[in-house]
């Protein structure tokens, strides 16, 4: 008796021994493969991944009895791989995930994924066609499901540029720096000359190109002078327009309308908002507006020589003479009669210079 006892005994103890060292196994635990050029833990039993730009995460199982089974609650947004206790998450879409972690003794360790969509704006154009001197509108989106804020992106991007086929200058649609940030997220262009735009939008952190985004406008010059036809100008204008283009602070295009005895007219030329110079704002502005009309149309028909012959011709062809003034060249279209025309301004002591059309019928 006394033997059978102390074997159930001896039985007990080895029992509980076994027992015992399955309940010693240490928690299972998760560390990040590499971040930050070490190995560090996750905390809070939660992991962020930024969409699409982290493709994947690589973790390490550890503690449990080394016996892992892992499952996943949505396949259709996270891939897991996994070799003993090394895993691979590949971020699929959006949303959140929790991945399960258990091993042959009951041990388990539940991991919470959130994969977050990274903020990549994108660029629109309202109209993707449009004619020379008609005002094109863009502006900024994104395909996250919320809304954006200006914290948002200046956490995405330092800075957002936009430019275009025809200019090697940049339009600032963010700047950001420090505490100090400049931000819209519409605007508006005139073009100039018909042709096919390529506009780019570009977007920086931390001095390296991260998103773009391209959108193509078609400009056409369909109408009978610049951005008018001849029959929509009813009347003389009591203000004028001023026509934007982001990529030049210098100076801006600017036209009147008017009518006198029945026959339209449209006066272009140059303005600019801070004139350091006048003389020399407005002696440029001659090259400036012979060059446009030049690449718009073509050479001359006529131009002006030393014995001011281009005054007859100037007086014969235009109905609605200018007084004052100077012809200097004149084109002749299909539709307009075009003329170069230089005038004194006696009050300032130099000349100005526009561009004066009326039809050709």
């Amino acid at each position: 008796m006394k033997t059978e006892l102390l074997s159930f005994l001896l039985l007990l103890a080895v029992f509980s021994g076994c027992q015992k060292d399955a309940d010693d196994f240490q928690p299972i635990q998760l560390q990040y493969a590499i971040l930050n050029d070490k190995s560090s833990p996750v905390t809070n039993n939660q992991v962020t991944i930024n969409f699409p730009d982290e493709a994947q995460t690589e973790l390490i199982i550890f503690g449990g009895d080394g016996k892992y089974a892992i499952s996943n609650s949505d396949n259709t947004k996270l891939r897991i791989s996994s070799t003993d206790a090394y895993l691979k998450f590949t971020a699929l879409k959006p949303g959140n995930v929790d991945v399960t972690i258990n091993d042959s003794h009951n041990n388990f360790y539940v991991l919470k994924v959130q994969i977050k969509s990274q903020l990549r704006v994108k660029m629109n154009a309202k109209e993707k066609e449009g004619n020379i001197f008609g005002l094109m509108e863009f502006n900024l989106f994104s395909y996250s499901e919320e809304d954006f804020t200006l914290l948002d992106l200046t956490e995405a991007y330092d800075s957002l540029v936009w430019l275009c086929s025809n200019s090697n200058q940049r339009f600032k649609v963010l700047e950001h720096s420090g505490n100090s940030s400049n931000f819209i997220w519409q605007w508006s262009n005139c073009f100039f000359l018909p042709a096919k735009y390529e506009t780019v939008l570009l977007g920086y952190k931390n001095g390296q190109l991260v998103t773009s985004d391209t959108v193509s406008v078609n400009i056409a010059d369909n109408k009978d002078f610049l951005g008018y036809n001849w029959d929509d100008v009813v009347s003389t204008s009591t203000e004028s327009t001023g026509y934007v283009n982001v990529f030049s602070d210098e100076y801006y295009f600017v036209t009147r309308e008017n009518v006198t005895n029945n026959i339209p007219s449209i006066s272009l030329f140059l303005s600019k908002n801070y004139i350091e110079n006048e003389a020399a704002f407005f002696s440029k502005s001659k090259e400036i507006l012979l060059g446009y009309i030049n690449t718009s149309y073509s050479e001359p028909t006529y131009s002006n020589d030393e014995n001011n012959s281009l005054f007859g011709i100037y007086n014969n062809l235009f109905k609605n003479r200018k007084e004052g003034v100077t012809p200097e060249y004149i084109w002749i279209t299909s539709t307009s009669k075009i003329s170069l025309l230089k005038k004194y301004d006696i009050n300032n002591g130099f000349s100005k210079y526009e561009i004066y059309a009326e039809p050709t019928r």
